[in-house]
């Protein structure tokens, strides 16, 4: 039989103790998950889809490339419905007191200068170019010589334009629009003296309503009368020379 002494029970009794600390702590403690319910859904051994293959030969694309456009992925722009042509309407003279080639539709020479016109549905554009210094004039439809005619007669004097309305009032005699009673009519005018030659634009209405201008149609062919002075800027001076010629206007309707 064996012996056992004192310290021997306390060593044996110490670990009696341990092993009934570490019993109860084992009944206390939660119940832990095994490791098949950590590992998750099981995973299916069947075969997974083929990937589709990319060509080999296919180039890269960069990152602009694989961002779509909004231009072109925005809906097309309608064709516009078909509208009626735009009518080109020629640019019309300048009145400046200078005559380009090509700046009127219309021209003719007669008493030795130059007469220019254009015209629409509402005014006459009129340029005038002598070889004179002195005054420019022209007449419009005259009934009789002078008498009847609306005049219009200009010069440049020290660089100055001056323009007066006329009105032919008997066969050799013409006088202003203003002093008769009526009204002077010119829109626009301006002039020019280089070189010898004067240079005289204006524009005047087709119709103004004063009993002292004939009304002119579109697309109606009249007589004129020209007549300048080679020196003279004075309106009461006998003209250096005097000419006649006919223009037609512009058939052009409102």
């Amino acid at each position: 039989m064996w012996a056992i002494d004192r310290t021997h029970l306390i060593i044996l009794g110490v670990v009696l103790g341990i092993a009934a600390v570490a019993g109860l702590f084992l009944l206390l403690a939660p119940p832990t998950e095994s490791a098949s319910d950590m590992a998750g859904p099981s995973i299916s051994n069947d075969p997974l889809p083929p990937i589709e293959s990319v060509q080999d030969d296919a180039p890269p694309t960069s990152v602009a490339e694989r961002i779509p456009d909004p231009v072109a992925a925005a809906d097309p722009i309608p064709e516009p419905a078909n509208l009626p042509p735009v009518e080109q309407v020629s640019p019309m003279p300048i009145v400046d007191g200078i005559i380009h080639t090509g700046e009127y539709a219309h021209a003719m020479e007669a008493g030795g200068f130059h007469v220019y016109w254009s015209s629409d549905s509402i005014v006459l554009r009129i340029g005038l170019l002598s070889p004179g210094t002195g005054y420019v004039a022209i007449g419009f439809d005259p009934d009789q010589r002078m008498q009847g005619a609306n005049y219009i007669i200009g010069t440049v004097r020290n660089g100055r334009t001056e323009i007066r309305d006329d009105y032919g009032m008997g066969p050799l005699t013409h006088g202003s629009d203003i002093e008769n009673g009526g009204t002077d009519n010119i829109l626009a005018a301006a002039g020019r003296e280089l070189d010898g030659q004067t240079t005289l634009e204006f524009v005047i209405p087709l119709d103004s309503g004063d009993p002292f201008d004939k009304p002119l149609t579109p697309g109606g062919t009249y007589d004129v009368l020209v007549a300048f002075h080679d020196t003279s800027d004075s309106f009461s001076t006998r003209h250096s020379q005097r000419g006649s010629g006919e223009i037609r206007l512009d058939d052009v309707q409102p």
